[in-house]
């Protein structure tokens, strides 16, 4: 039944006749056009836009009209009347609403920005993720396959008198005892699939191929940045926050030291039966300056609120200069690191080599009797050891480049390319 299963399994992972083929950035493009997060954000950034498009609207004056109608049901008689207002505020906070529009809205585009990158940077994952766990079912699949020749060639020198019972069986367990492991490895591609075509919008029915390879992906050796700080996404985030809060504090203030201005016009009019016209009920133009005065106090609620904006602009300033030195040693960290995994990939290389010269000679020994069944698979284990090895490795290089581009804010694909 395993094998039934695992042989089904491999078809549909192999399986390319029907499947729609797509490259890394054709995944990009379609998360980008379908992705549900970058679709809410959307949202919320338009509603900024149109908040930031209309922030002067506090000025916009007030309006009132009503009418009136009354007859007393005992009586041949009524009357009407209809007044109206207009009411018109200005303060100094105009000024800090406006700037606080444009300020969410620009931080409301960055973090569009910031979903977008996101969501790429999960695509690119993901992406080479699924080729990663591709290219390893397939060599345990080539590592099974070889296992199996070897059982079956033990087979018939069992057959023969040639080989003990005990070999016979050791190698019948080195060949089915790969088959859970790749079941397993086979599960998780599936998962990761299914995660993946919800992030690219696609629908869990369609069948995917995807185009590239991890050796395609593998960045130049002699990468390199020039880094300045003051570009970086996260220093930039810092100081539009500082932006944000200085525009906080400032309206705080209006709201506790700045005076405040009033004008409102009203007028009304009424008749009634057997009245010639409308007479005049009202028309009344007013004028009121209001200047708050608790805000000087110390102990107020007023001051205590400009203090805590205060506060808070200060601790901001500290996370900037922090961050200006964390960023810049991160992102040195993170070349180091990646210069790191280069090398050891060459020397994984190499060790692919030698493993695999070392089965080829062990094979052949085996086959002329001077090698036993042990010391063949001792070798074997080791060959496949060291492939896998070297495909983690690659893949662990490619993701540490991503988010190193990630951390810069540069395009994704700019450092790793060729």
């Amino acid at each position: 039944m395993k094998k039934i299963m695992f042989v089904l399994s491999l078809l549909l992972l192999t399986s390319h006749c029907f499947a729609r083929t797509i490259t890394i950035e054709e995944a990009v493009s379609l998360a980008a056009d379908n992705n549900i997060q970058i679709s809410r954000q959307k949202l919320n950034l338009n509603m900024l836009e149109k908040r930031n498009k209309y922030s002067w609207n506090s000025v916009s004056p007030s309006v009132n009209l009503s009418a009136n109608y009354n007859k007393p049901l005992d009586k041949d008689t009524y009357d009407y009347s209809i007044s109206g207002s207009l009411r018109l505020s200005l303060s100094p906070s105009l000024y800090t609403a406006i700037k606080t529009a444009k300020l969410n809205y620009e931080a409301g585009l960055t973090s569009y920005e910031d979903a977008v990158r996101s969501v790429e940077l999960n695509v690119r994952k993901l992406f080479y993720n699924l080729i990663y766990t591709k290219e390893s079912i397939a060599l345990q699949n080539r590592n099974m396959e070889t296992a199996k020749k070897r059982y079956q060639n033990n087979k018939d020198k069992y057959n023969r008198g040639q080989l003990s019972e005990l070999d016979l069986l050791q190698s019948q367990y080195s060949y089915e005892s790969m088959l859970p492991n790749i079941e397993s490895a086979l599960i998780a591609y599936e998962n990761s699939m299914a995660t993946f075509k919800q992030t690219l919008g696609i629908d869990q029915e369609e069948e995917i191929e995807l185009a590239g390879s991890l050796t395609d992906a593998i960045p130049q050796e002699d990468l390199s940045v020039d880094v300045t700080v003051s570009k970086l996404p996260s220093v930039k985030n810092l100081e539009r926050k500082i932006e944000l809060q200085k525009t906080q504090l400032l309206s705080t203030r209006f709201s506790y030291w700045g005076p405040s201005i009033t004008a409102s016009y009203s007028y009304g009019q009424k008749g009634a039966k057997g009245q010639d016209g409308l007479q005049a009920t009202g028309n009344t133009l007013s004028l009121s300056v209001n200047i708050p005065l608790d805000g000087y106090l110390p102990w107020s609620n007023g001051a205590l609120s400009i203090d805590n904006q205060k506060m808070q602009l200060q601790d901001l300033e500290l996370q900037l200069k922090n961050e200006k030195t964390s960023a810049a040693i991160n992102v040195q960290n993170s070349l180091k690191n990646i210069k790191q995994k280069q090398g050891q990939i060459n020397m994984l290389q190499q060790n692919v080599e030698l493993a695999q010269k070392t089965y080829d000679m062990v094979l052949i020994a085996y086959n002329h009797g001077s090698k036993d069944l042990m010391a063949l698979q001792n070798s074997a284990d080791s060959l496949a050891s060291a492939q896998l090895n070297q495909q983690t490795q690659i893949y662990n290089l490619i993701c540490s480049v991503l988010d190193l581009e990630n951390s810069l804010g540069v395009p994704f694909g700019s450092l790793g390319n060729k």
